[in-house]
């Protein structure tokens, strides 16, 4: 049966210190979408305004947290959290890093544990990225390489027994050919929907998730209203953007 969940925003902070978790993540990236602030309206494009690479920084922050629960109907499901961090000095090859724990409550008909990380360039877009996902005693590790030369989007399949692990020798290797060369991936997602949520036409990216390739469509301009958060007692300003993910997921 497929459900469609639902992400009740519950706070943001910024932690000025580093911090070392190894809980979750995995979404739908249709929550992403809705986590960004969700939900979009217009004819489609493949490029993003030019102009809006400059709110790029702005969605950016180093060490901010976006902690969010997803439930369905009356069922908490569980809660995934989104940390945006900062880049060495010393890596040249991405602007910005971000990773996202993925937990369930303690539910009976619910056990699901993932951990995945993105690297983007200047423009928000996925250059590498990795996914954990926990089964059982051991995790199933899929890290995910493009090589730009060559469009060639190279997953790696292993299990592991710890996040952090090397895979073992009889990790699986999957090449897949790209007819482009900017694509998304299941966390980058998120912040790509925040850069771009006050565009004005309508786009569509290439998104690939869990090794297969995909698409997202965000539908602009999108809507401004208002809403309300356990948080705090009075209405907060949103912009809800629609659209639709091309692709499978899970949480």
């Amino acid at each position: 049966m497929f459900l469609t969940p639902k992400i009740s925003y519950l706070r943001p902070t910024v932690d000025p210190a580093p911090r070392k978790r190894s809980l979750l993540m995995k979404r739908f990236t249709t929550l992403y979408l809705l986590l960004a602030t969700a939900m979009i309206a217009g004819s489609h494009r493949m490029a993003p305004d030019v102009d809006s690479f400059a709110r790029v920084a702005t969605v950016m922050i180093p060490d901010e947290e976006l902690l969010y629960e997803v439930s369905w109907t009356f069922f908490k499901l569980g809660r995934i959290r989104v940390l945006t961090l900062a880049t060495p000095n010393d890596d040249k090859s991405s602007t910005y890093r971000a990773v996202a724990y993925s937990d369930s409550y303690d539910l009976p008909f619910v056990d699901f544990h993932a951990y995945s990380t993105t690297e983007m360039d200047s423009m928000l877009f996925s250059w590498r990225s990795s996914l954990f996902e926990k089964n059982r005693d051991r995790w199933f590790r899929q890290v995910y390489h493009f090589l730009p030369t060559t469009r060639q989007f190279i997953t790696e399949n292993a299990y592991v027994s710890e996040i952090h692990h090397l895979p073992a020798p009889s990790a699986r290797y999957d090449t897949m050919h790209l007819p482009y060369e900017r694509f998304q991936d299941g966390t980058s997602i998120l912040y790509f929907a925040r850069a771009h949520v006050h565009d004005n036409v309508s786009l569509a990216v290439p998104t690939l998730v869990r090794g297969k390739a995909g698409r997202t469509e965000f539908y602009l301009p999108a809507e401004r209203t208002t809403t309300s958060i356990d948080a705090v007692p009075y209405p907060i300003r949103v912009v809800e953007l629609e659209g639709k993910a091309d692709f499978e997921g899970i949480f």
